[in-house]
């Protein structure tokens, strides 16, 4: 790995555009897994739902899922992996959030509220993956979702295993460094990093199609359900040849 030091914030966003253009090069063909789950995205955007004030919240909630999936692939692609796993931290909690909201729609308020009904909010919400995690039965769709946040939170705080990676000591010079940019050692260990965050972004995607939009999709469900079958096919099958060890 070529450390580059860095020389001014003109310099880091001069890294980031090399690093893009290198990471869809080496990514070929497979950064289409990447546009086709954003069309399964996008496609569902134009199904219509009731005028419904319990649909609202989850409903929003799937946009911002939506957009931390942007922000989560743009920055693997720069090679901000720390910072990916943020943002697909960040999208789970939002669908834990939806995810219980669609199951009981009458504490909407109790989410809405927080102030008026401290003590529950608090209960469910404060640690919305705990809750999600200790009634399983009820969200099958979950089931694993909260260990991969527990893996995300490591690098959302500053946990050791999220943080010391990035440093080195030059102890000659007496000097530390951080490294601004995540490296991997060979690109295939890349497309494995890059394979689950877009399985995961894709289980995100399927708590909403299966919970909210589904039954509301009318004559464009035997289409978005011919993409999911499509999409998972493709993203098993990478998976299954770049799996994490």
């Amino acid at each position: 790995m070529v450390m580059n030091l860095l020389k001014g914030f003109e310099h880091y966003l001069a890294i980031e555009n090399d690093n893009l253009s290198k990471n869809i090069a080496i990514l070929e063909k497979d950064i289409n897994l990447i546009l086709d789950l954003d069309n399964l995205y996008n496609v569902c955007l134009s199904i219509s739902l009731p005028d419904d004030s319990n649909l609202r919240i989850p409903a929003f909630l799937s946009l911002i899922s939506h957009q931390e999936f942007y922000s989560g692939m743009a920055a693997f692609l720069r090679l901000h992996k720390a910072g990916s796993f943020r943002c697909l931290r960040a999208a789970l909690d939002s669908t834990f959030t939806a995810y219980y909201l669609l199951k009981f729609p009458d504490e909407t308020n109790i989410y809405q509220e927080k102030i008026v009904n401290s003590q529950k909010w608090e209960t469910l919400f404060r640690n919305i993956k705990l809750t999600i995690k200790n009634n399983q039965r009820d969200f099958p769709l979950a089931v694993g979702l909260p260990g991969i946040h527990d893996l995300c939170s490591k690098f959302a705080h500053a946990d050791p295993e999220g943080i010391f990676h990035r440093y080195f000591e030059d102890k000659k010079e007496q000097r530390l460094y951080v490294h601004y940019f995540d490296y991997d050692k060979t690109p295939d260990d890349y497309k494995k990093w890059y394979a689950f965050l877009l399985f995961y972004f894709y289980k995100i995607f399927l708590i909403y199609w299966n919970e909210m939009l589904s039954e509301r999709a009318g004559k464009r469900k035997k289409e978005i359900r011919h993409l999911i079958k499509e999409y998972k096919a493709k993203i098993y099958s990478f998976r299954k040849k770049y799996p994490l060890s």
